[in-house]
């Protein structure tokens, strides 16, 4: 996730695009936590005040010009990097909080529910509560079907880069999510449990909430028992990826198959996201489901990286025949080796700790540059793909 910088003293705040009665929100939400205009800035006018004021912290109304606010989201970061920019509305709209997570709001915050919320990144941005430093990597890892391998991906590489970087793995499925039980941990605290008392979220108790592998690896993983997704809010995620991202060089962040809100909230956010498929017709068909999805929520092709896993010389599909139809070229692929991956799943343990000979194991060992090292913008395909002409 994108750095920061934040200032010390009282946070000066310039408000844009809100009405009187959201001004009257605001200051008795704020009180002397802030030092507040008189009134609201003009979308129109907002470059020209940030320019002058150089404040802490920029409140856009989402109510009153939501594709202005948007488009101003980015503008502003550029023109003041570092600033804290927090996104106001009066209801609750997944849509909009994923477009304000994409235009570098920090914040989404409902009036007057949320007056806490805006009382915090107001008061930390004033107090400097929070250092400047740069926060860590939020790699978001996919996959096109269950089964596909991405949770076993995921681990795996989690514990190749904590040989020298500070991990975490965060499970997000959470109808089947079981990371924890590919690490065999029985963690005493979930990530519901930090969902259920986000009032106090901070790295502190995010600590407190993860299991620790010997591997070094930081796991926040699922409850035991099911939790209906409809409950997990965007907006609730984007704090606990927060607070992860301040703790940690990289955050691994494992969506499985699904598409909910938690996990479109993690790819709208994240630094780098991995697609997994394996070869063959039906899951390839899902990844290009995928990524129109990925392109529907703004992402850059360039950030996503095609990660083919099972691969082996009797696929069903050659890799020229996956990148056409899919218009991203592969990046890596991960042999095939059945016998090692399914007796690693059922100890518990690394692919390493199995069969650390093994192809597959030393190709899964190689993903680690596609998070580290820069990679070159992935080219789309001129060809229409068999998939583009099934799904128009």
């Amino acid at each position: 996730m994108r750095n920061r910088t934040l200032a010390r003293g009282a946070a000066s705040v310039v408000v844009i695009g809100v009405d009187p009665h959201g001004m009257g929100l605001i200051r008795e939400c704020l009180g002397t936590e802030a030092v507040l205009p008189s009134q609201a800035t003009p979308y129109e006018d907002a470059l020209l005040a940030v320019r002058k004021v150089r404040p802490n912290v920029v409140v856009m109304g989402f109510d009153n010009d939501f594709a202005r606010a948007v488009q101003l989201g980015p503008q502003l970061s550029a023109e003041l990097p570092g600033l804290h920019m927090v996104a106001i509305s009066e209801r609750t709209d997944p849509e909009r909080i994923r477009a304000a997570m994409r235009a570098s709001y920090r914040e989404y915050v409902v009036l007057p529910e949320d007056a806490d919320l805006l009382r915090k990144a107001v008061h930390e941005s004033g107090s400097g509560a929070e250092e400047a430093h740069d926060q860590g990597s939020v790699v978001a890892i996919i996959s096109s079907k269950g089964g596909g391998g991405a949770s076993f991906l995921t681990v795996n590489l989690a514990a190749e880069l904590s040989a020298t970087d500070r991990v975490s793995v965060i499970d997000l499925d959470f109808s089947m999510g079981d990371i924890a039980g590919f690490l065999d941990l029985q963690p005493q605290s979930s990530i519901h449990d930090l969902l259920r008392n986000l009032d106090r979220l901070d790295e502190r108790s995010l600590a407190a909430a993860v299991a620790v592998h010997p591997s070094k690896v930081h796991v926040l993983a699922q409850p035991n028992q099911l939790v209906d997704s409809d409950d997990v809010h965007g907006e609730d995620i984007l704090r606990v990826l927060t607070a992860a991202s301040n703790a940690y060089q990289y955050v691994l962040v494992d969506c499985g198959g699904r598409v909910d809100e938690a996990t479109l909230t993690a790819t709208s956010v994240a630094d780098t996201i991995i697609l997994v498929t394996t070869p063959e017709v039906v899951a390839v068909r899902n990844a290009w489901r995928r990524i129109q999805m990925l392109e529907k929520l703004g992402v850059e092709k360039s950030n996503v990286r095609l990660v083919v896993n099972k691969w082996g010389k009797g696929s069903e599909l050659r890799l020229s025949d996956i990148e056409t139809n899919l218009g991203v070229t592969v990046a890596a692929t991960v042999s095939a080796d059945p016998v090692a991956c399914q007796r690693a799943v059922n100890q518990g343990q690394l692919l390493r700790e199995v069969s650390s000979r093994s192809q597959t194991y030393k190709d899964l060992a190689a993903m680690v540059d596609l998070i580290t090292e820069r990679v070159a913008q992935v080219p789309a395909s001129n060809t229409r793909s068999f998939f583009g002409g099934l799904f128009g």
